[in-house]
């Protein structure tokens, strides 16, 4: 049921297993996960699980981390709105994932959302979204750019992010102004309980938070999609953190 790759580190006896959530195709009965998490992980020496939506809870008691992968929009009906300009959903999957962040945050265990993974949190956590940037914001700039249709190379950064000094994600990427890929049109509108806000694009879009305590992080951006040096301190701060 599960894929373990990557390579193992020992520290001890200990290996680091980090969990990754996937894509469920619900109409065709298959999950998939872009390489690119799987590598980023490894790189930093921790092994993964790739985890599909059908799983028991008990699996936070084996793994030291959790990153929730990007995909589809989360559905509206999980934090209390109608549905209005929001695309493909994968309501099987929000449901896990929704139980999986309360699970890891309920025994203190490091998490980590990209896209769609920090809207789980927010939404894990009591927050809700808005459901399509462009119709719902003025004069934003543009946050979603197609792979599907080759408008842009998924490595390449197309807005700038400002950081919060007083965070977590400052300390990490060291740079209170970063340059960043963006293929979102859904962001975070109210913030869950217990999150802040630490990061915005120049239209004020909220673009990471994080916990007020312990190492909860949602990204918007995609930094597996990245080779710059801020992407790769995130995921080697995830990874250090999944370590203690």
């Amino acid at each position: 049921m599960f894929l373990i790759a990557g390579f193992a580190l020992c520290l001890g006896d200990k290996l680091v297993l980090i969990g990754i959530t996937s894509h469920y195709n619900w109409a065709e009965g298959f999950i998939q996960l872009r390489e690119r998490y799987i590598k980023k992980i490894s790189d930093e020496g921790a092994s993964v699980l790739i985890i599909p939506p059908m799983f028991s809870d008990e699996i936070a008691d084996s793994l030291d981390g959790l990153l929730l992968s990007g995909g589809d929009d989360v559905d509206p009906r999980f934090y209390g709105e109608p549905p209005r300009d929001v695309g493909s959903i994968e309501p099987v999957r929000d449901e896990a994932e929704i139980r999986l962040v309360r699970e890891f945050i309920k025994r203190d265990k490091p998490v980590m959302g990209i896209c769609r993974g920090a809207q789980v949190i927010n939404v894990s956590m009591g927050g809700t979204l808005i459901q399509d940037i462009k119709t719902e914001v003025s004069g934003a700039i543009k946050h979603w750019w197609s792979r599907r249709e080759s408008e842009v190379p998924y490595w390449y950064p197309t807005h700038r992010v400002r950081i919060e000094k007083d965070s977590m994600l400052f300390n990490t990427v060291k740079e209170e102004e970063i340059w960043v890929n963006s293929f979102h049109h859904q962001a975070i509108k109210k913030i869950g309980s217990g999150l802040k806000a630490v990061a915005w694009s120049d239209d004020g879009i909220i673009e990471a938070i994080e916990a007020e305590k312990g190492f909860l992080l949602g990204i918007q951006w995609h930094p597996e999609g990245m080779e710059d040096e801020p992407s790769k301190r995130i995921f080697r701060s995830f990874v250090e953190a999944c370590k203690r």
